[in-house]
């Protein structure tokens, strides 16, 4: 295993303080749903537990990308990441539109999703992106988190705080394995003998 920078070492200690975030939500998520009183509500709190269940696997993957180094033989681990972040963003599209109040920054924000979500299919699925263009579809897909955390403030200025403001802040840290994902990816190749 590669020697750990600071940078990985903090990137780390943030994702398993997320994934102890993600647990205690599915836990609130497990008793709104005990204390349920109509099928909707019910089916609400199970869906975000699912949800919670994808986020806590997502950010297992990419914690294991990261430990085993970023080698070839541990591309499966990047791979699951970006499959199971794509799998987040559909669930939260249907979340945001099936449970919550439809507004135009609800709406907005589910745009974001599915753009997100094209984006990680290219990085999980394209074949010899290079280097260039690898990165620059990292960064569209930081503004868009940006874009979505923004939007999600000024949605919330409105209604009130939504404990779902973690997520937001979730998606920006996995943004963050993904970048480092990408650096040692191509560093890996370099040392490979690749570009």
């Amino acid at each position: 295993m590669k020697k750990s920078s600071p940078l990985m070492i903090s990137h780390l200690v943030l994702m398993i303080a997320m994934a102890c975030g993600t647990v205690g939500a599915a836990v609130n998520f497990i008793v709104g749903c005990h204390n349920a009183t109509a099928d909707a509500e019910r089916l609400s709190n199970l869906t975000n537990v699912f949800l919670m269940a994808i986020i806590l696997a997502m950010l297992v993957a990419g914690a294991l990308y990261l430990l085993k180094g970023y080698t070839k033989q541990a591309a499966g681990y990047y791979k699951a990441f970006l499959i199971l972040h794509i799998a987040v963003c559909a669930l939260t599209i249907y979340i945001d539109l099936s449970f919550y109040k439809v507004n135009a920054m609800m709406i907005a924000i589910s745009i974001v999703n599915a753009c997100k979500a094209v984006i990680l299919l290219i990085l999980a699925f394209g074949k010899d992106l290079g280097k260039r263009r690898t990165w620059n579809l990292f960064y569209m897909l930081l503004a868009l988190d940006i874009v979505k955390l923004i939007l999600a403030c000024v949605n919330m200025a409105g209604i009130g705080f939504d404990f779902s403001f973690m997520g937001y802040v979730t998606a920006l840290i996995a943004d963050g394995t993904i970048g480092l994902a990408i650096k040692g990816k191509y560093e890996d190749k370099h040392a490979r003998g690749r570009n």
